[in-house]
């Protein structure tokens, strides 16, 4: 019998499982991730505003934005492709419009690594040639942004180091986490 004081994380746990779950294990995996971030997405602007006080208003768009995360299983019901082509782009976008709101420098433009790594991990072999595509859209946003972001200098000198720190720590537990979670290579590469 559960603990009454952990009964209610069992239904919510149970809840995010019924959400996420998809007969594709990739897809399955993609929901995760998309819901893990989208959930993650209001407490991002509120880390940046710890950091930088009101210069960090550009980055509360991010509020709206976990609901194009959380929107992915649900379009994952009635068509796959679109769900994953939709998590992969945001995902990038979104990376390259935290970039431009806020400057480069920073370590915003980490969060292209693990944009590049689910693009790679959400299709299977008969769909390697457009998870290619996909990892190469990070890439060229990456350059993009580069050329057309102002520096995050704007912040000081020692608020930009705060925020590099903050986003290397994020992107490193994420990568870690989308690794631990990915599905196991005989679901990767079906025969």
């Amino acid at each position: 019998m559960p603990n009454r004081s952990t009964g209610w994380i069992t239904r919510i746990a149970s809840a995010m499982g019924g959400f996420v779950a998809h007969r594709d294990p990739r897809m399955a995996y993609g929901n995760l991730i998309a819901v893990m971030v989208g959930s993650n997405q209001p407490l991002f602007p509120l880390t940046l505003y710890l950091v930088l006080g009101d210069a960090a208003r550009p980055s509360l768009w991010g509020m709206i934005s976990m609901l194009f995360f959380c929107a992915v299983p649900l379009v994952a019901r009635s068509n796959v492709s679109a769900a994953k082509l939709l998590l992969s782009l945001y995902a990038s976008l979104h990376t390259a419009a935290y970039v431009l709101l806020m400057g480069q420098g920073a370590g915003f433009e980490l969060y292209f690594l693990p944009c590049i790594l689910l693009s790679a991990l959400l299709f299977p072999a008969r769909q390697r040639l457009l998870g290619w595509a996909l990892c190469a859209v990070p890439a060229l946003l990456f350059f993009a942004v580069q050329r057309l972001a102002g520096q995050a200098g704007q912040f000081g000198a020692e608020a930009v180091a705060s925020l590099w720190q903050v986003n290397a720590i994020s992107v490193a537990c994420l990568t870690a986490m989308m690794g631990m979670l990915a599905p196991a290579p005989r679901d990767r590469y079906p025969s």
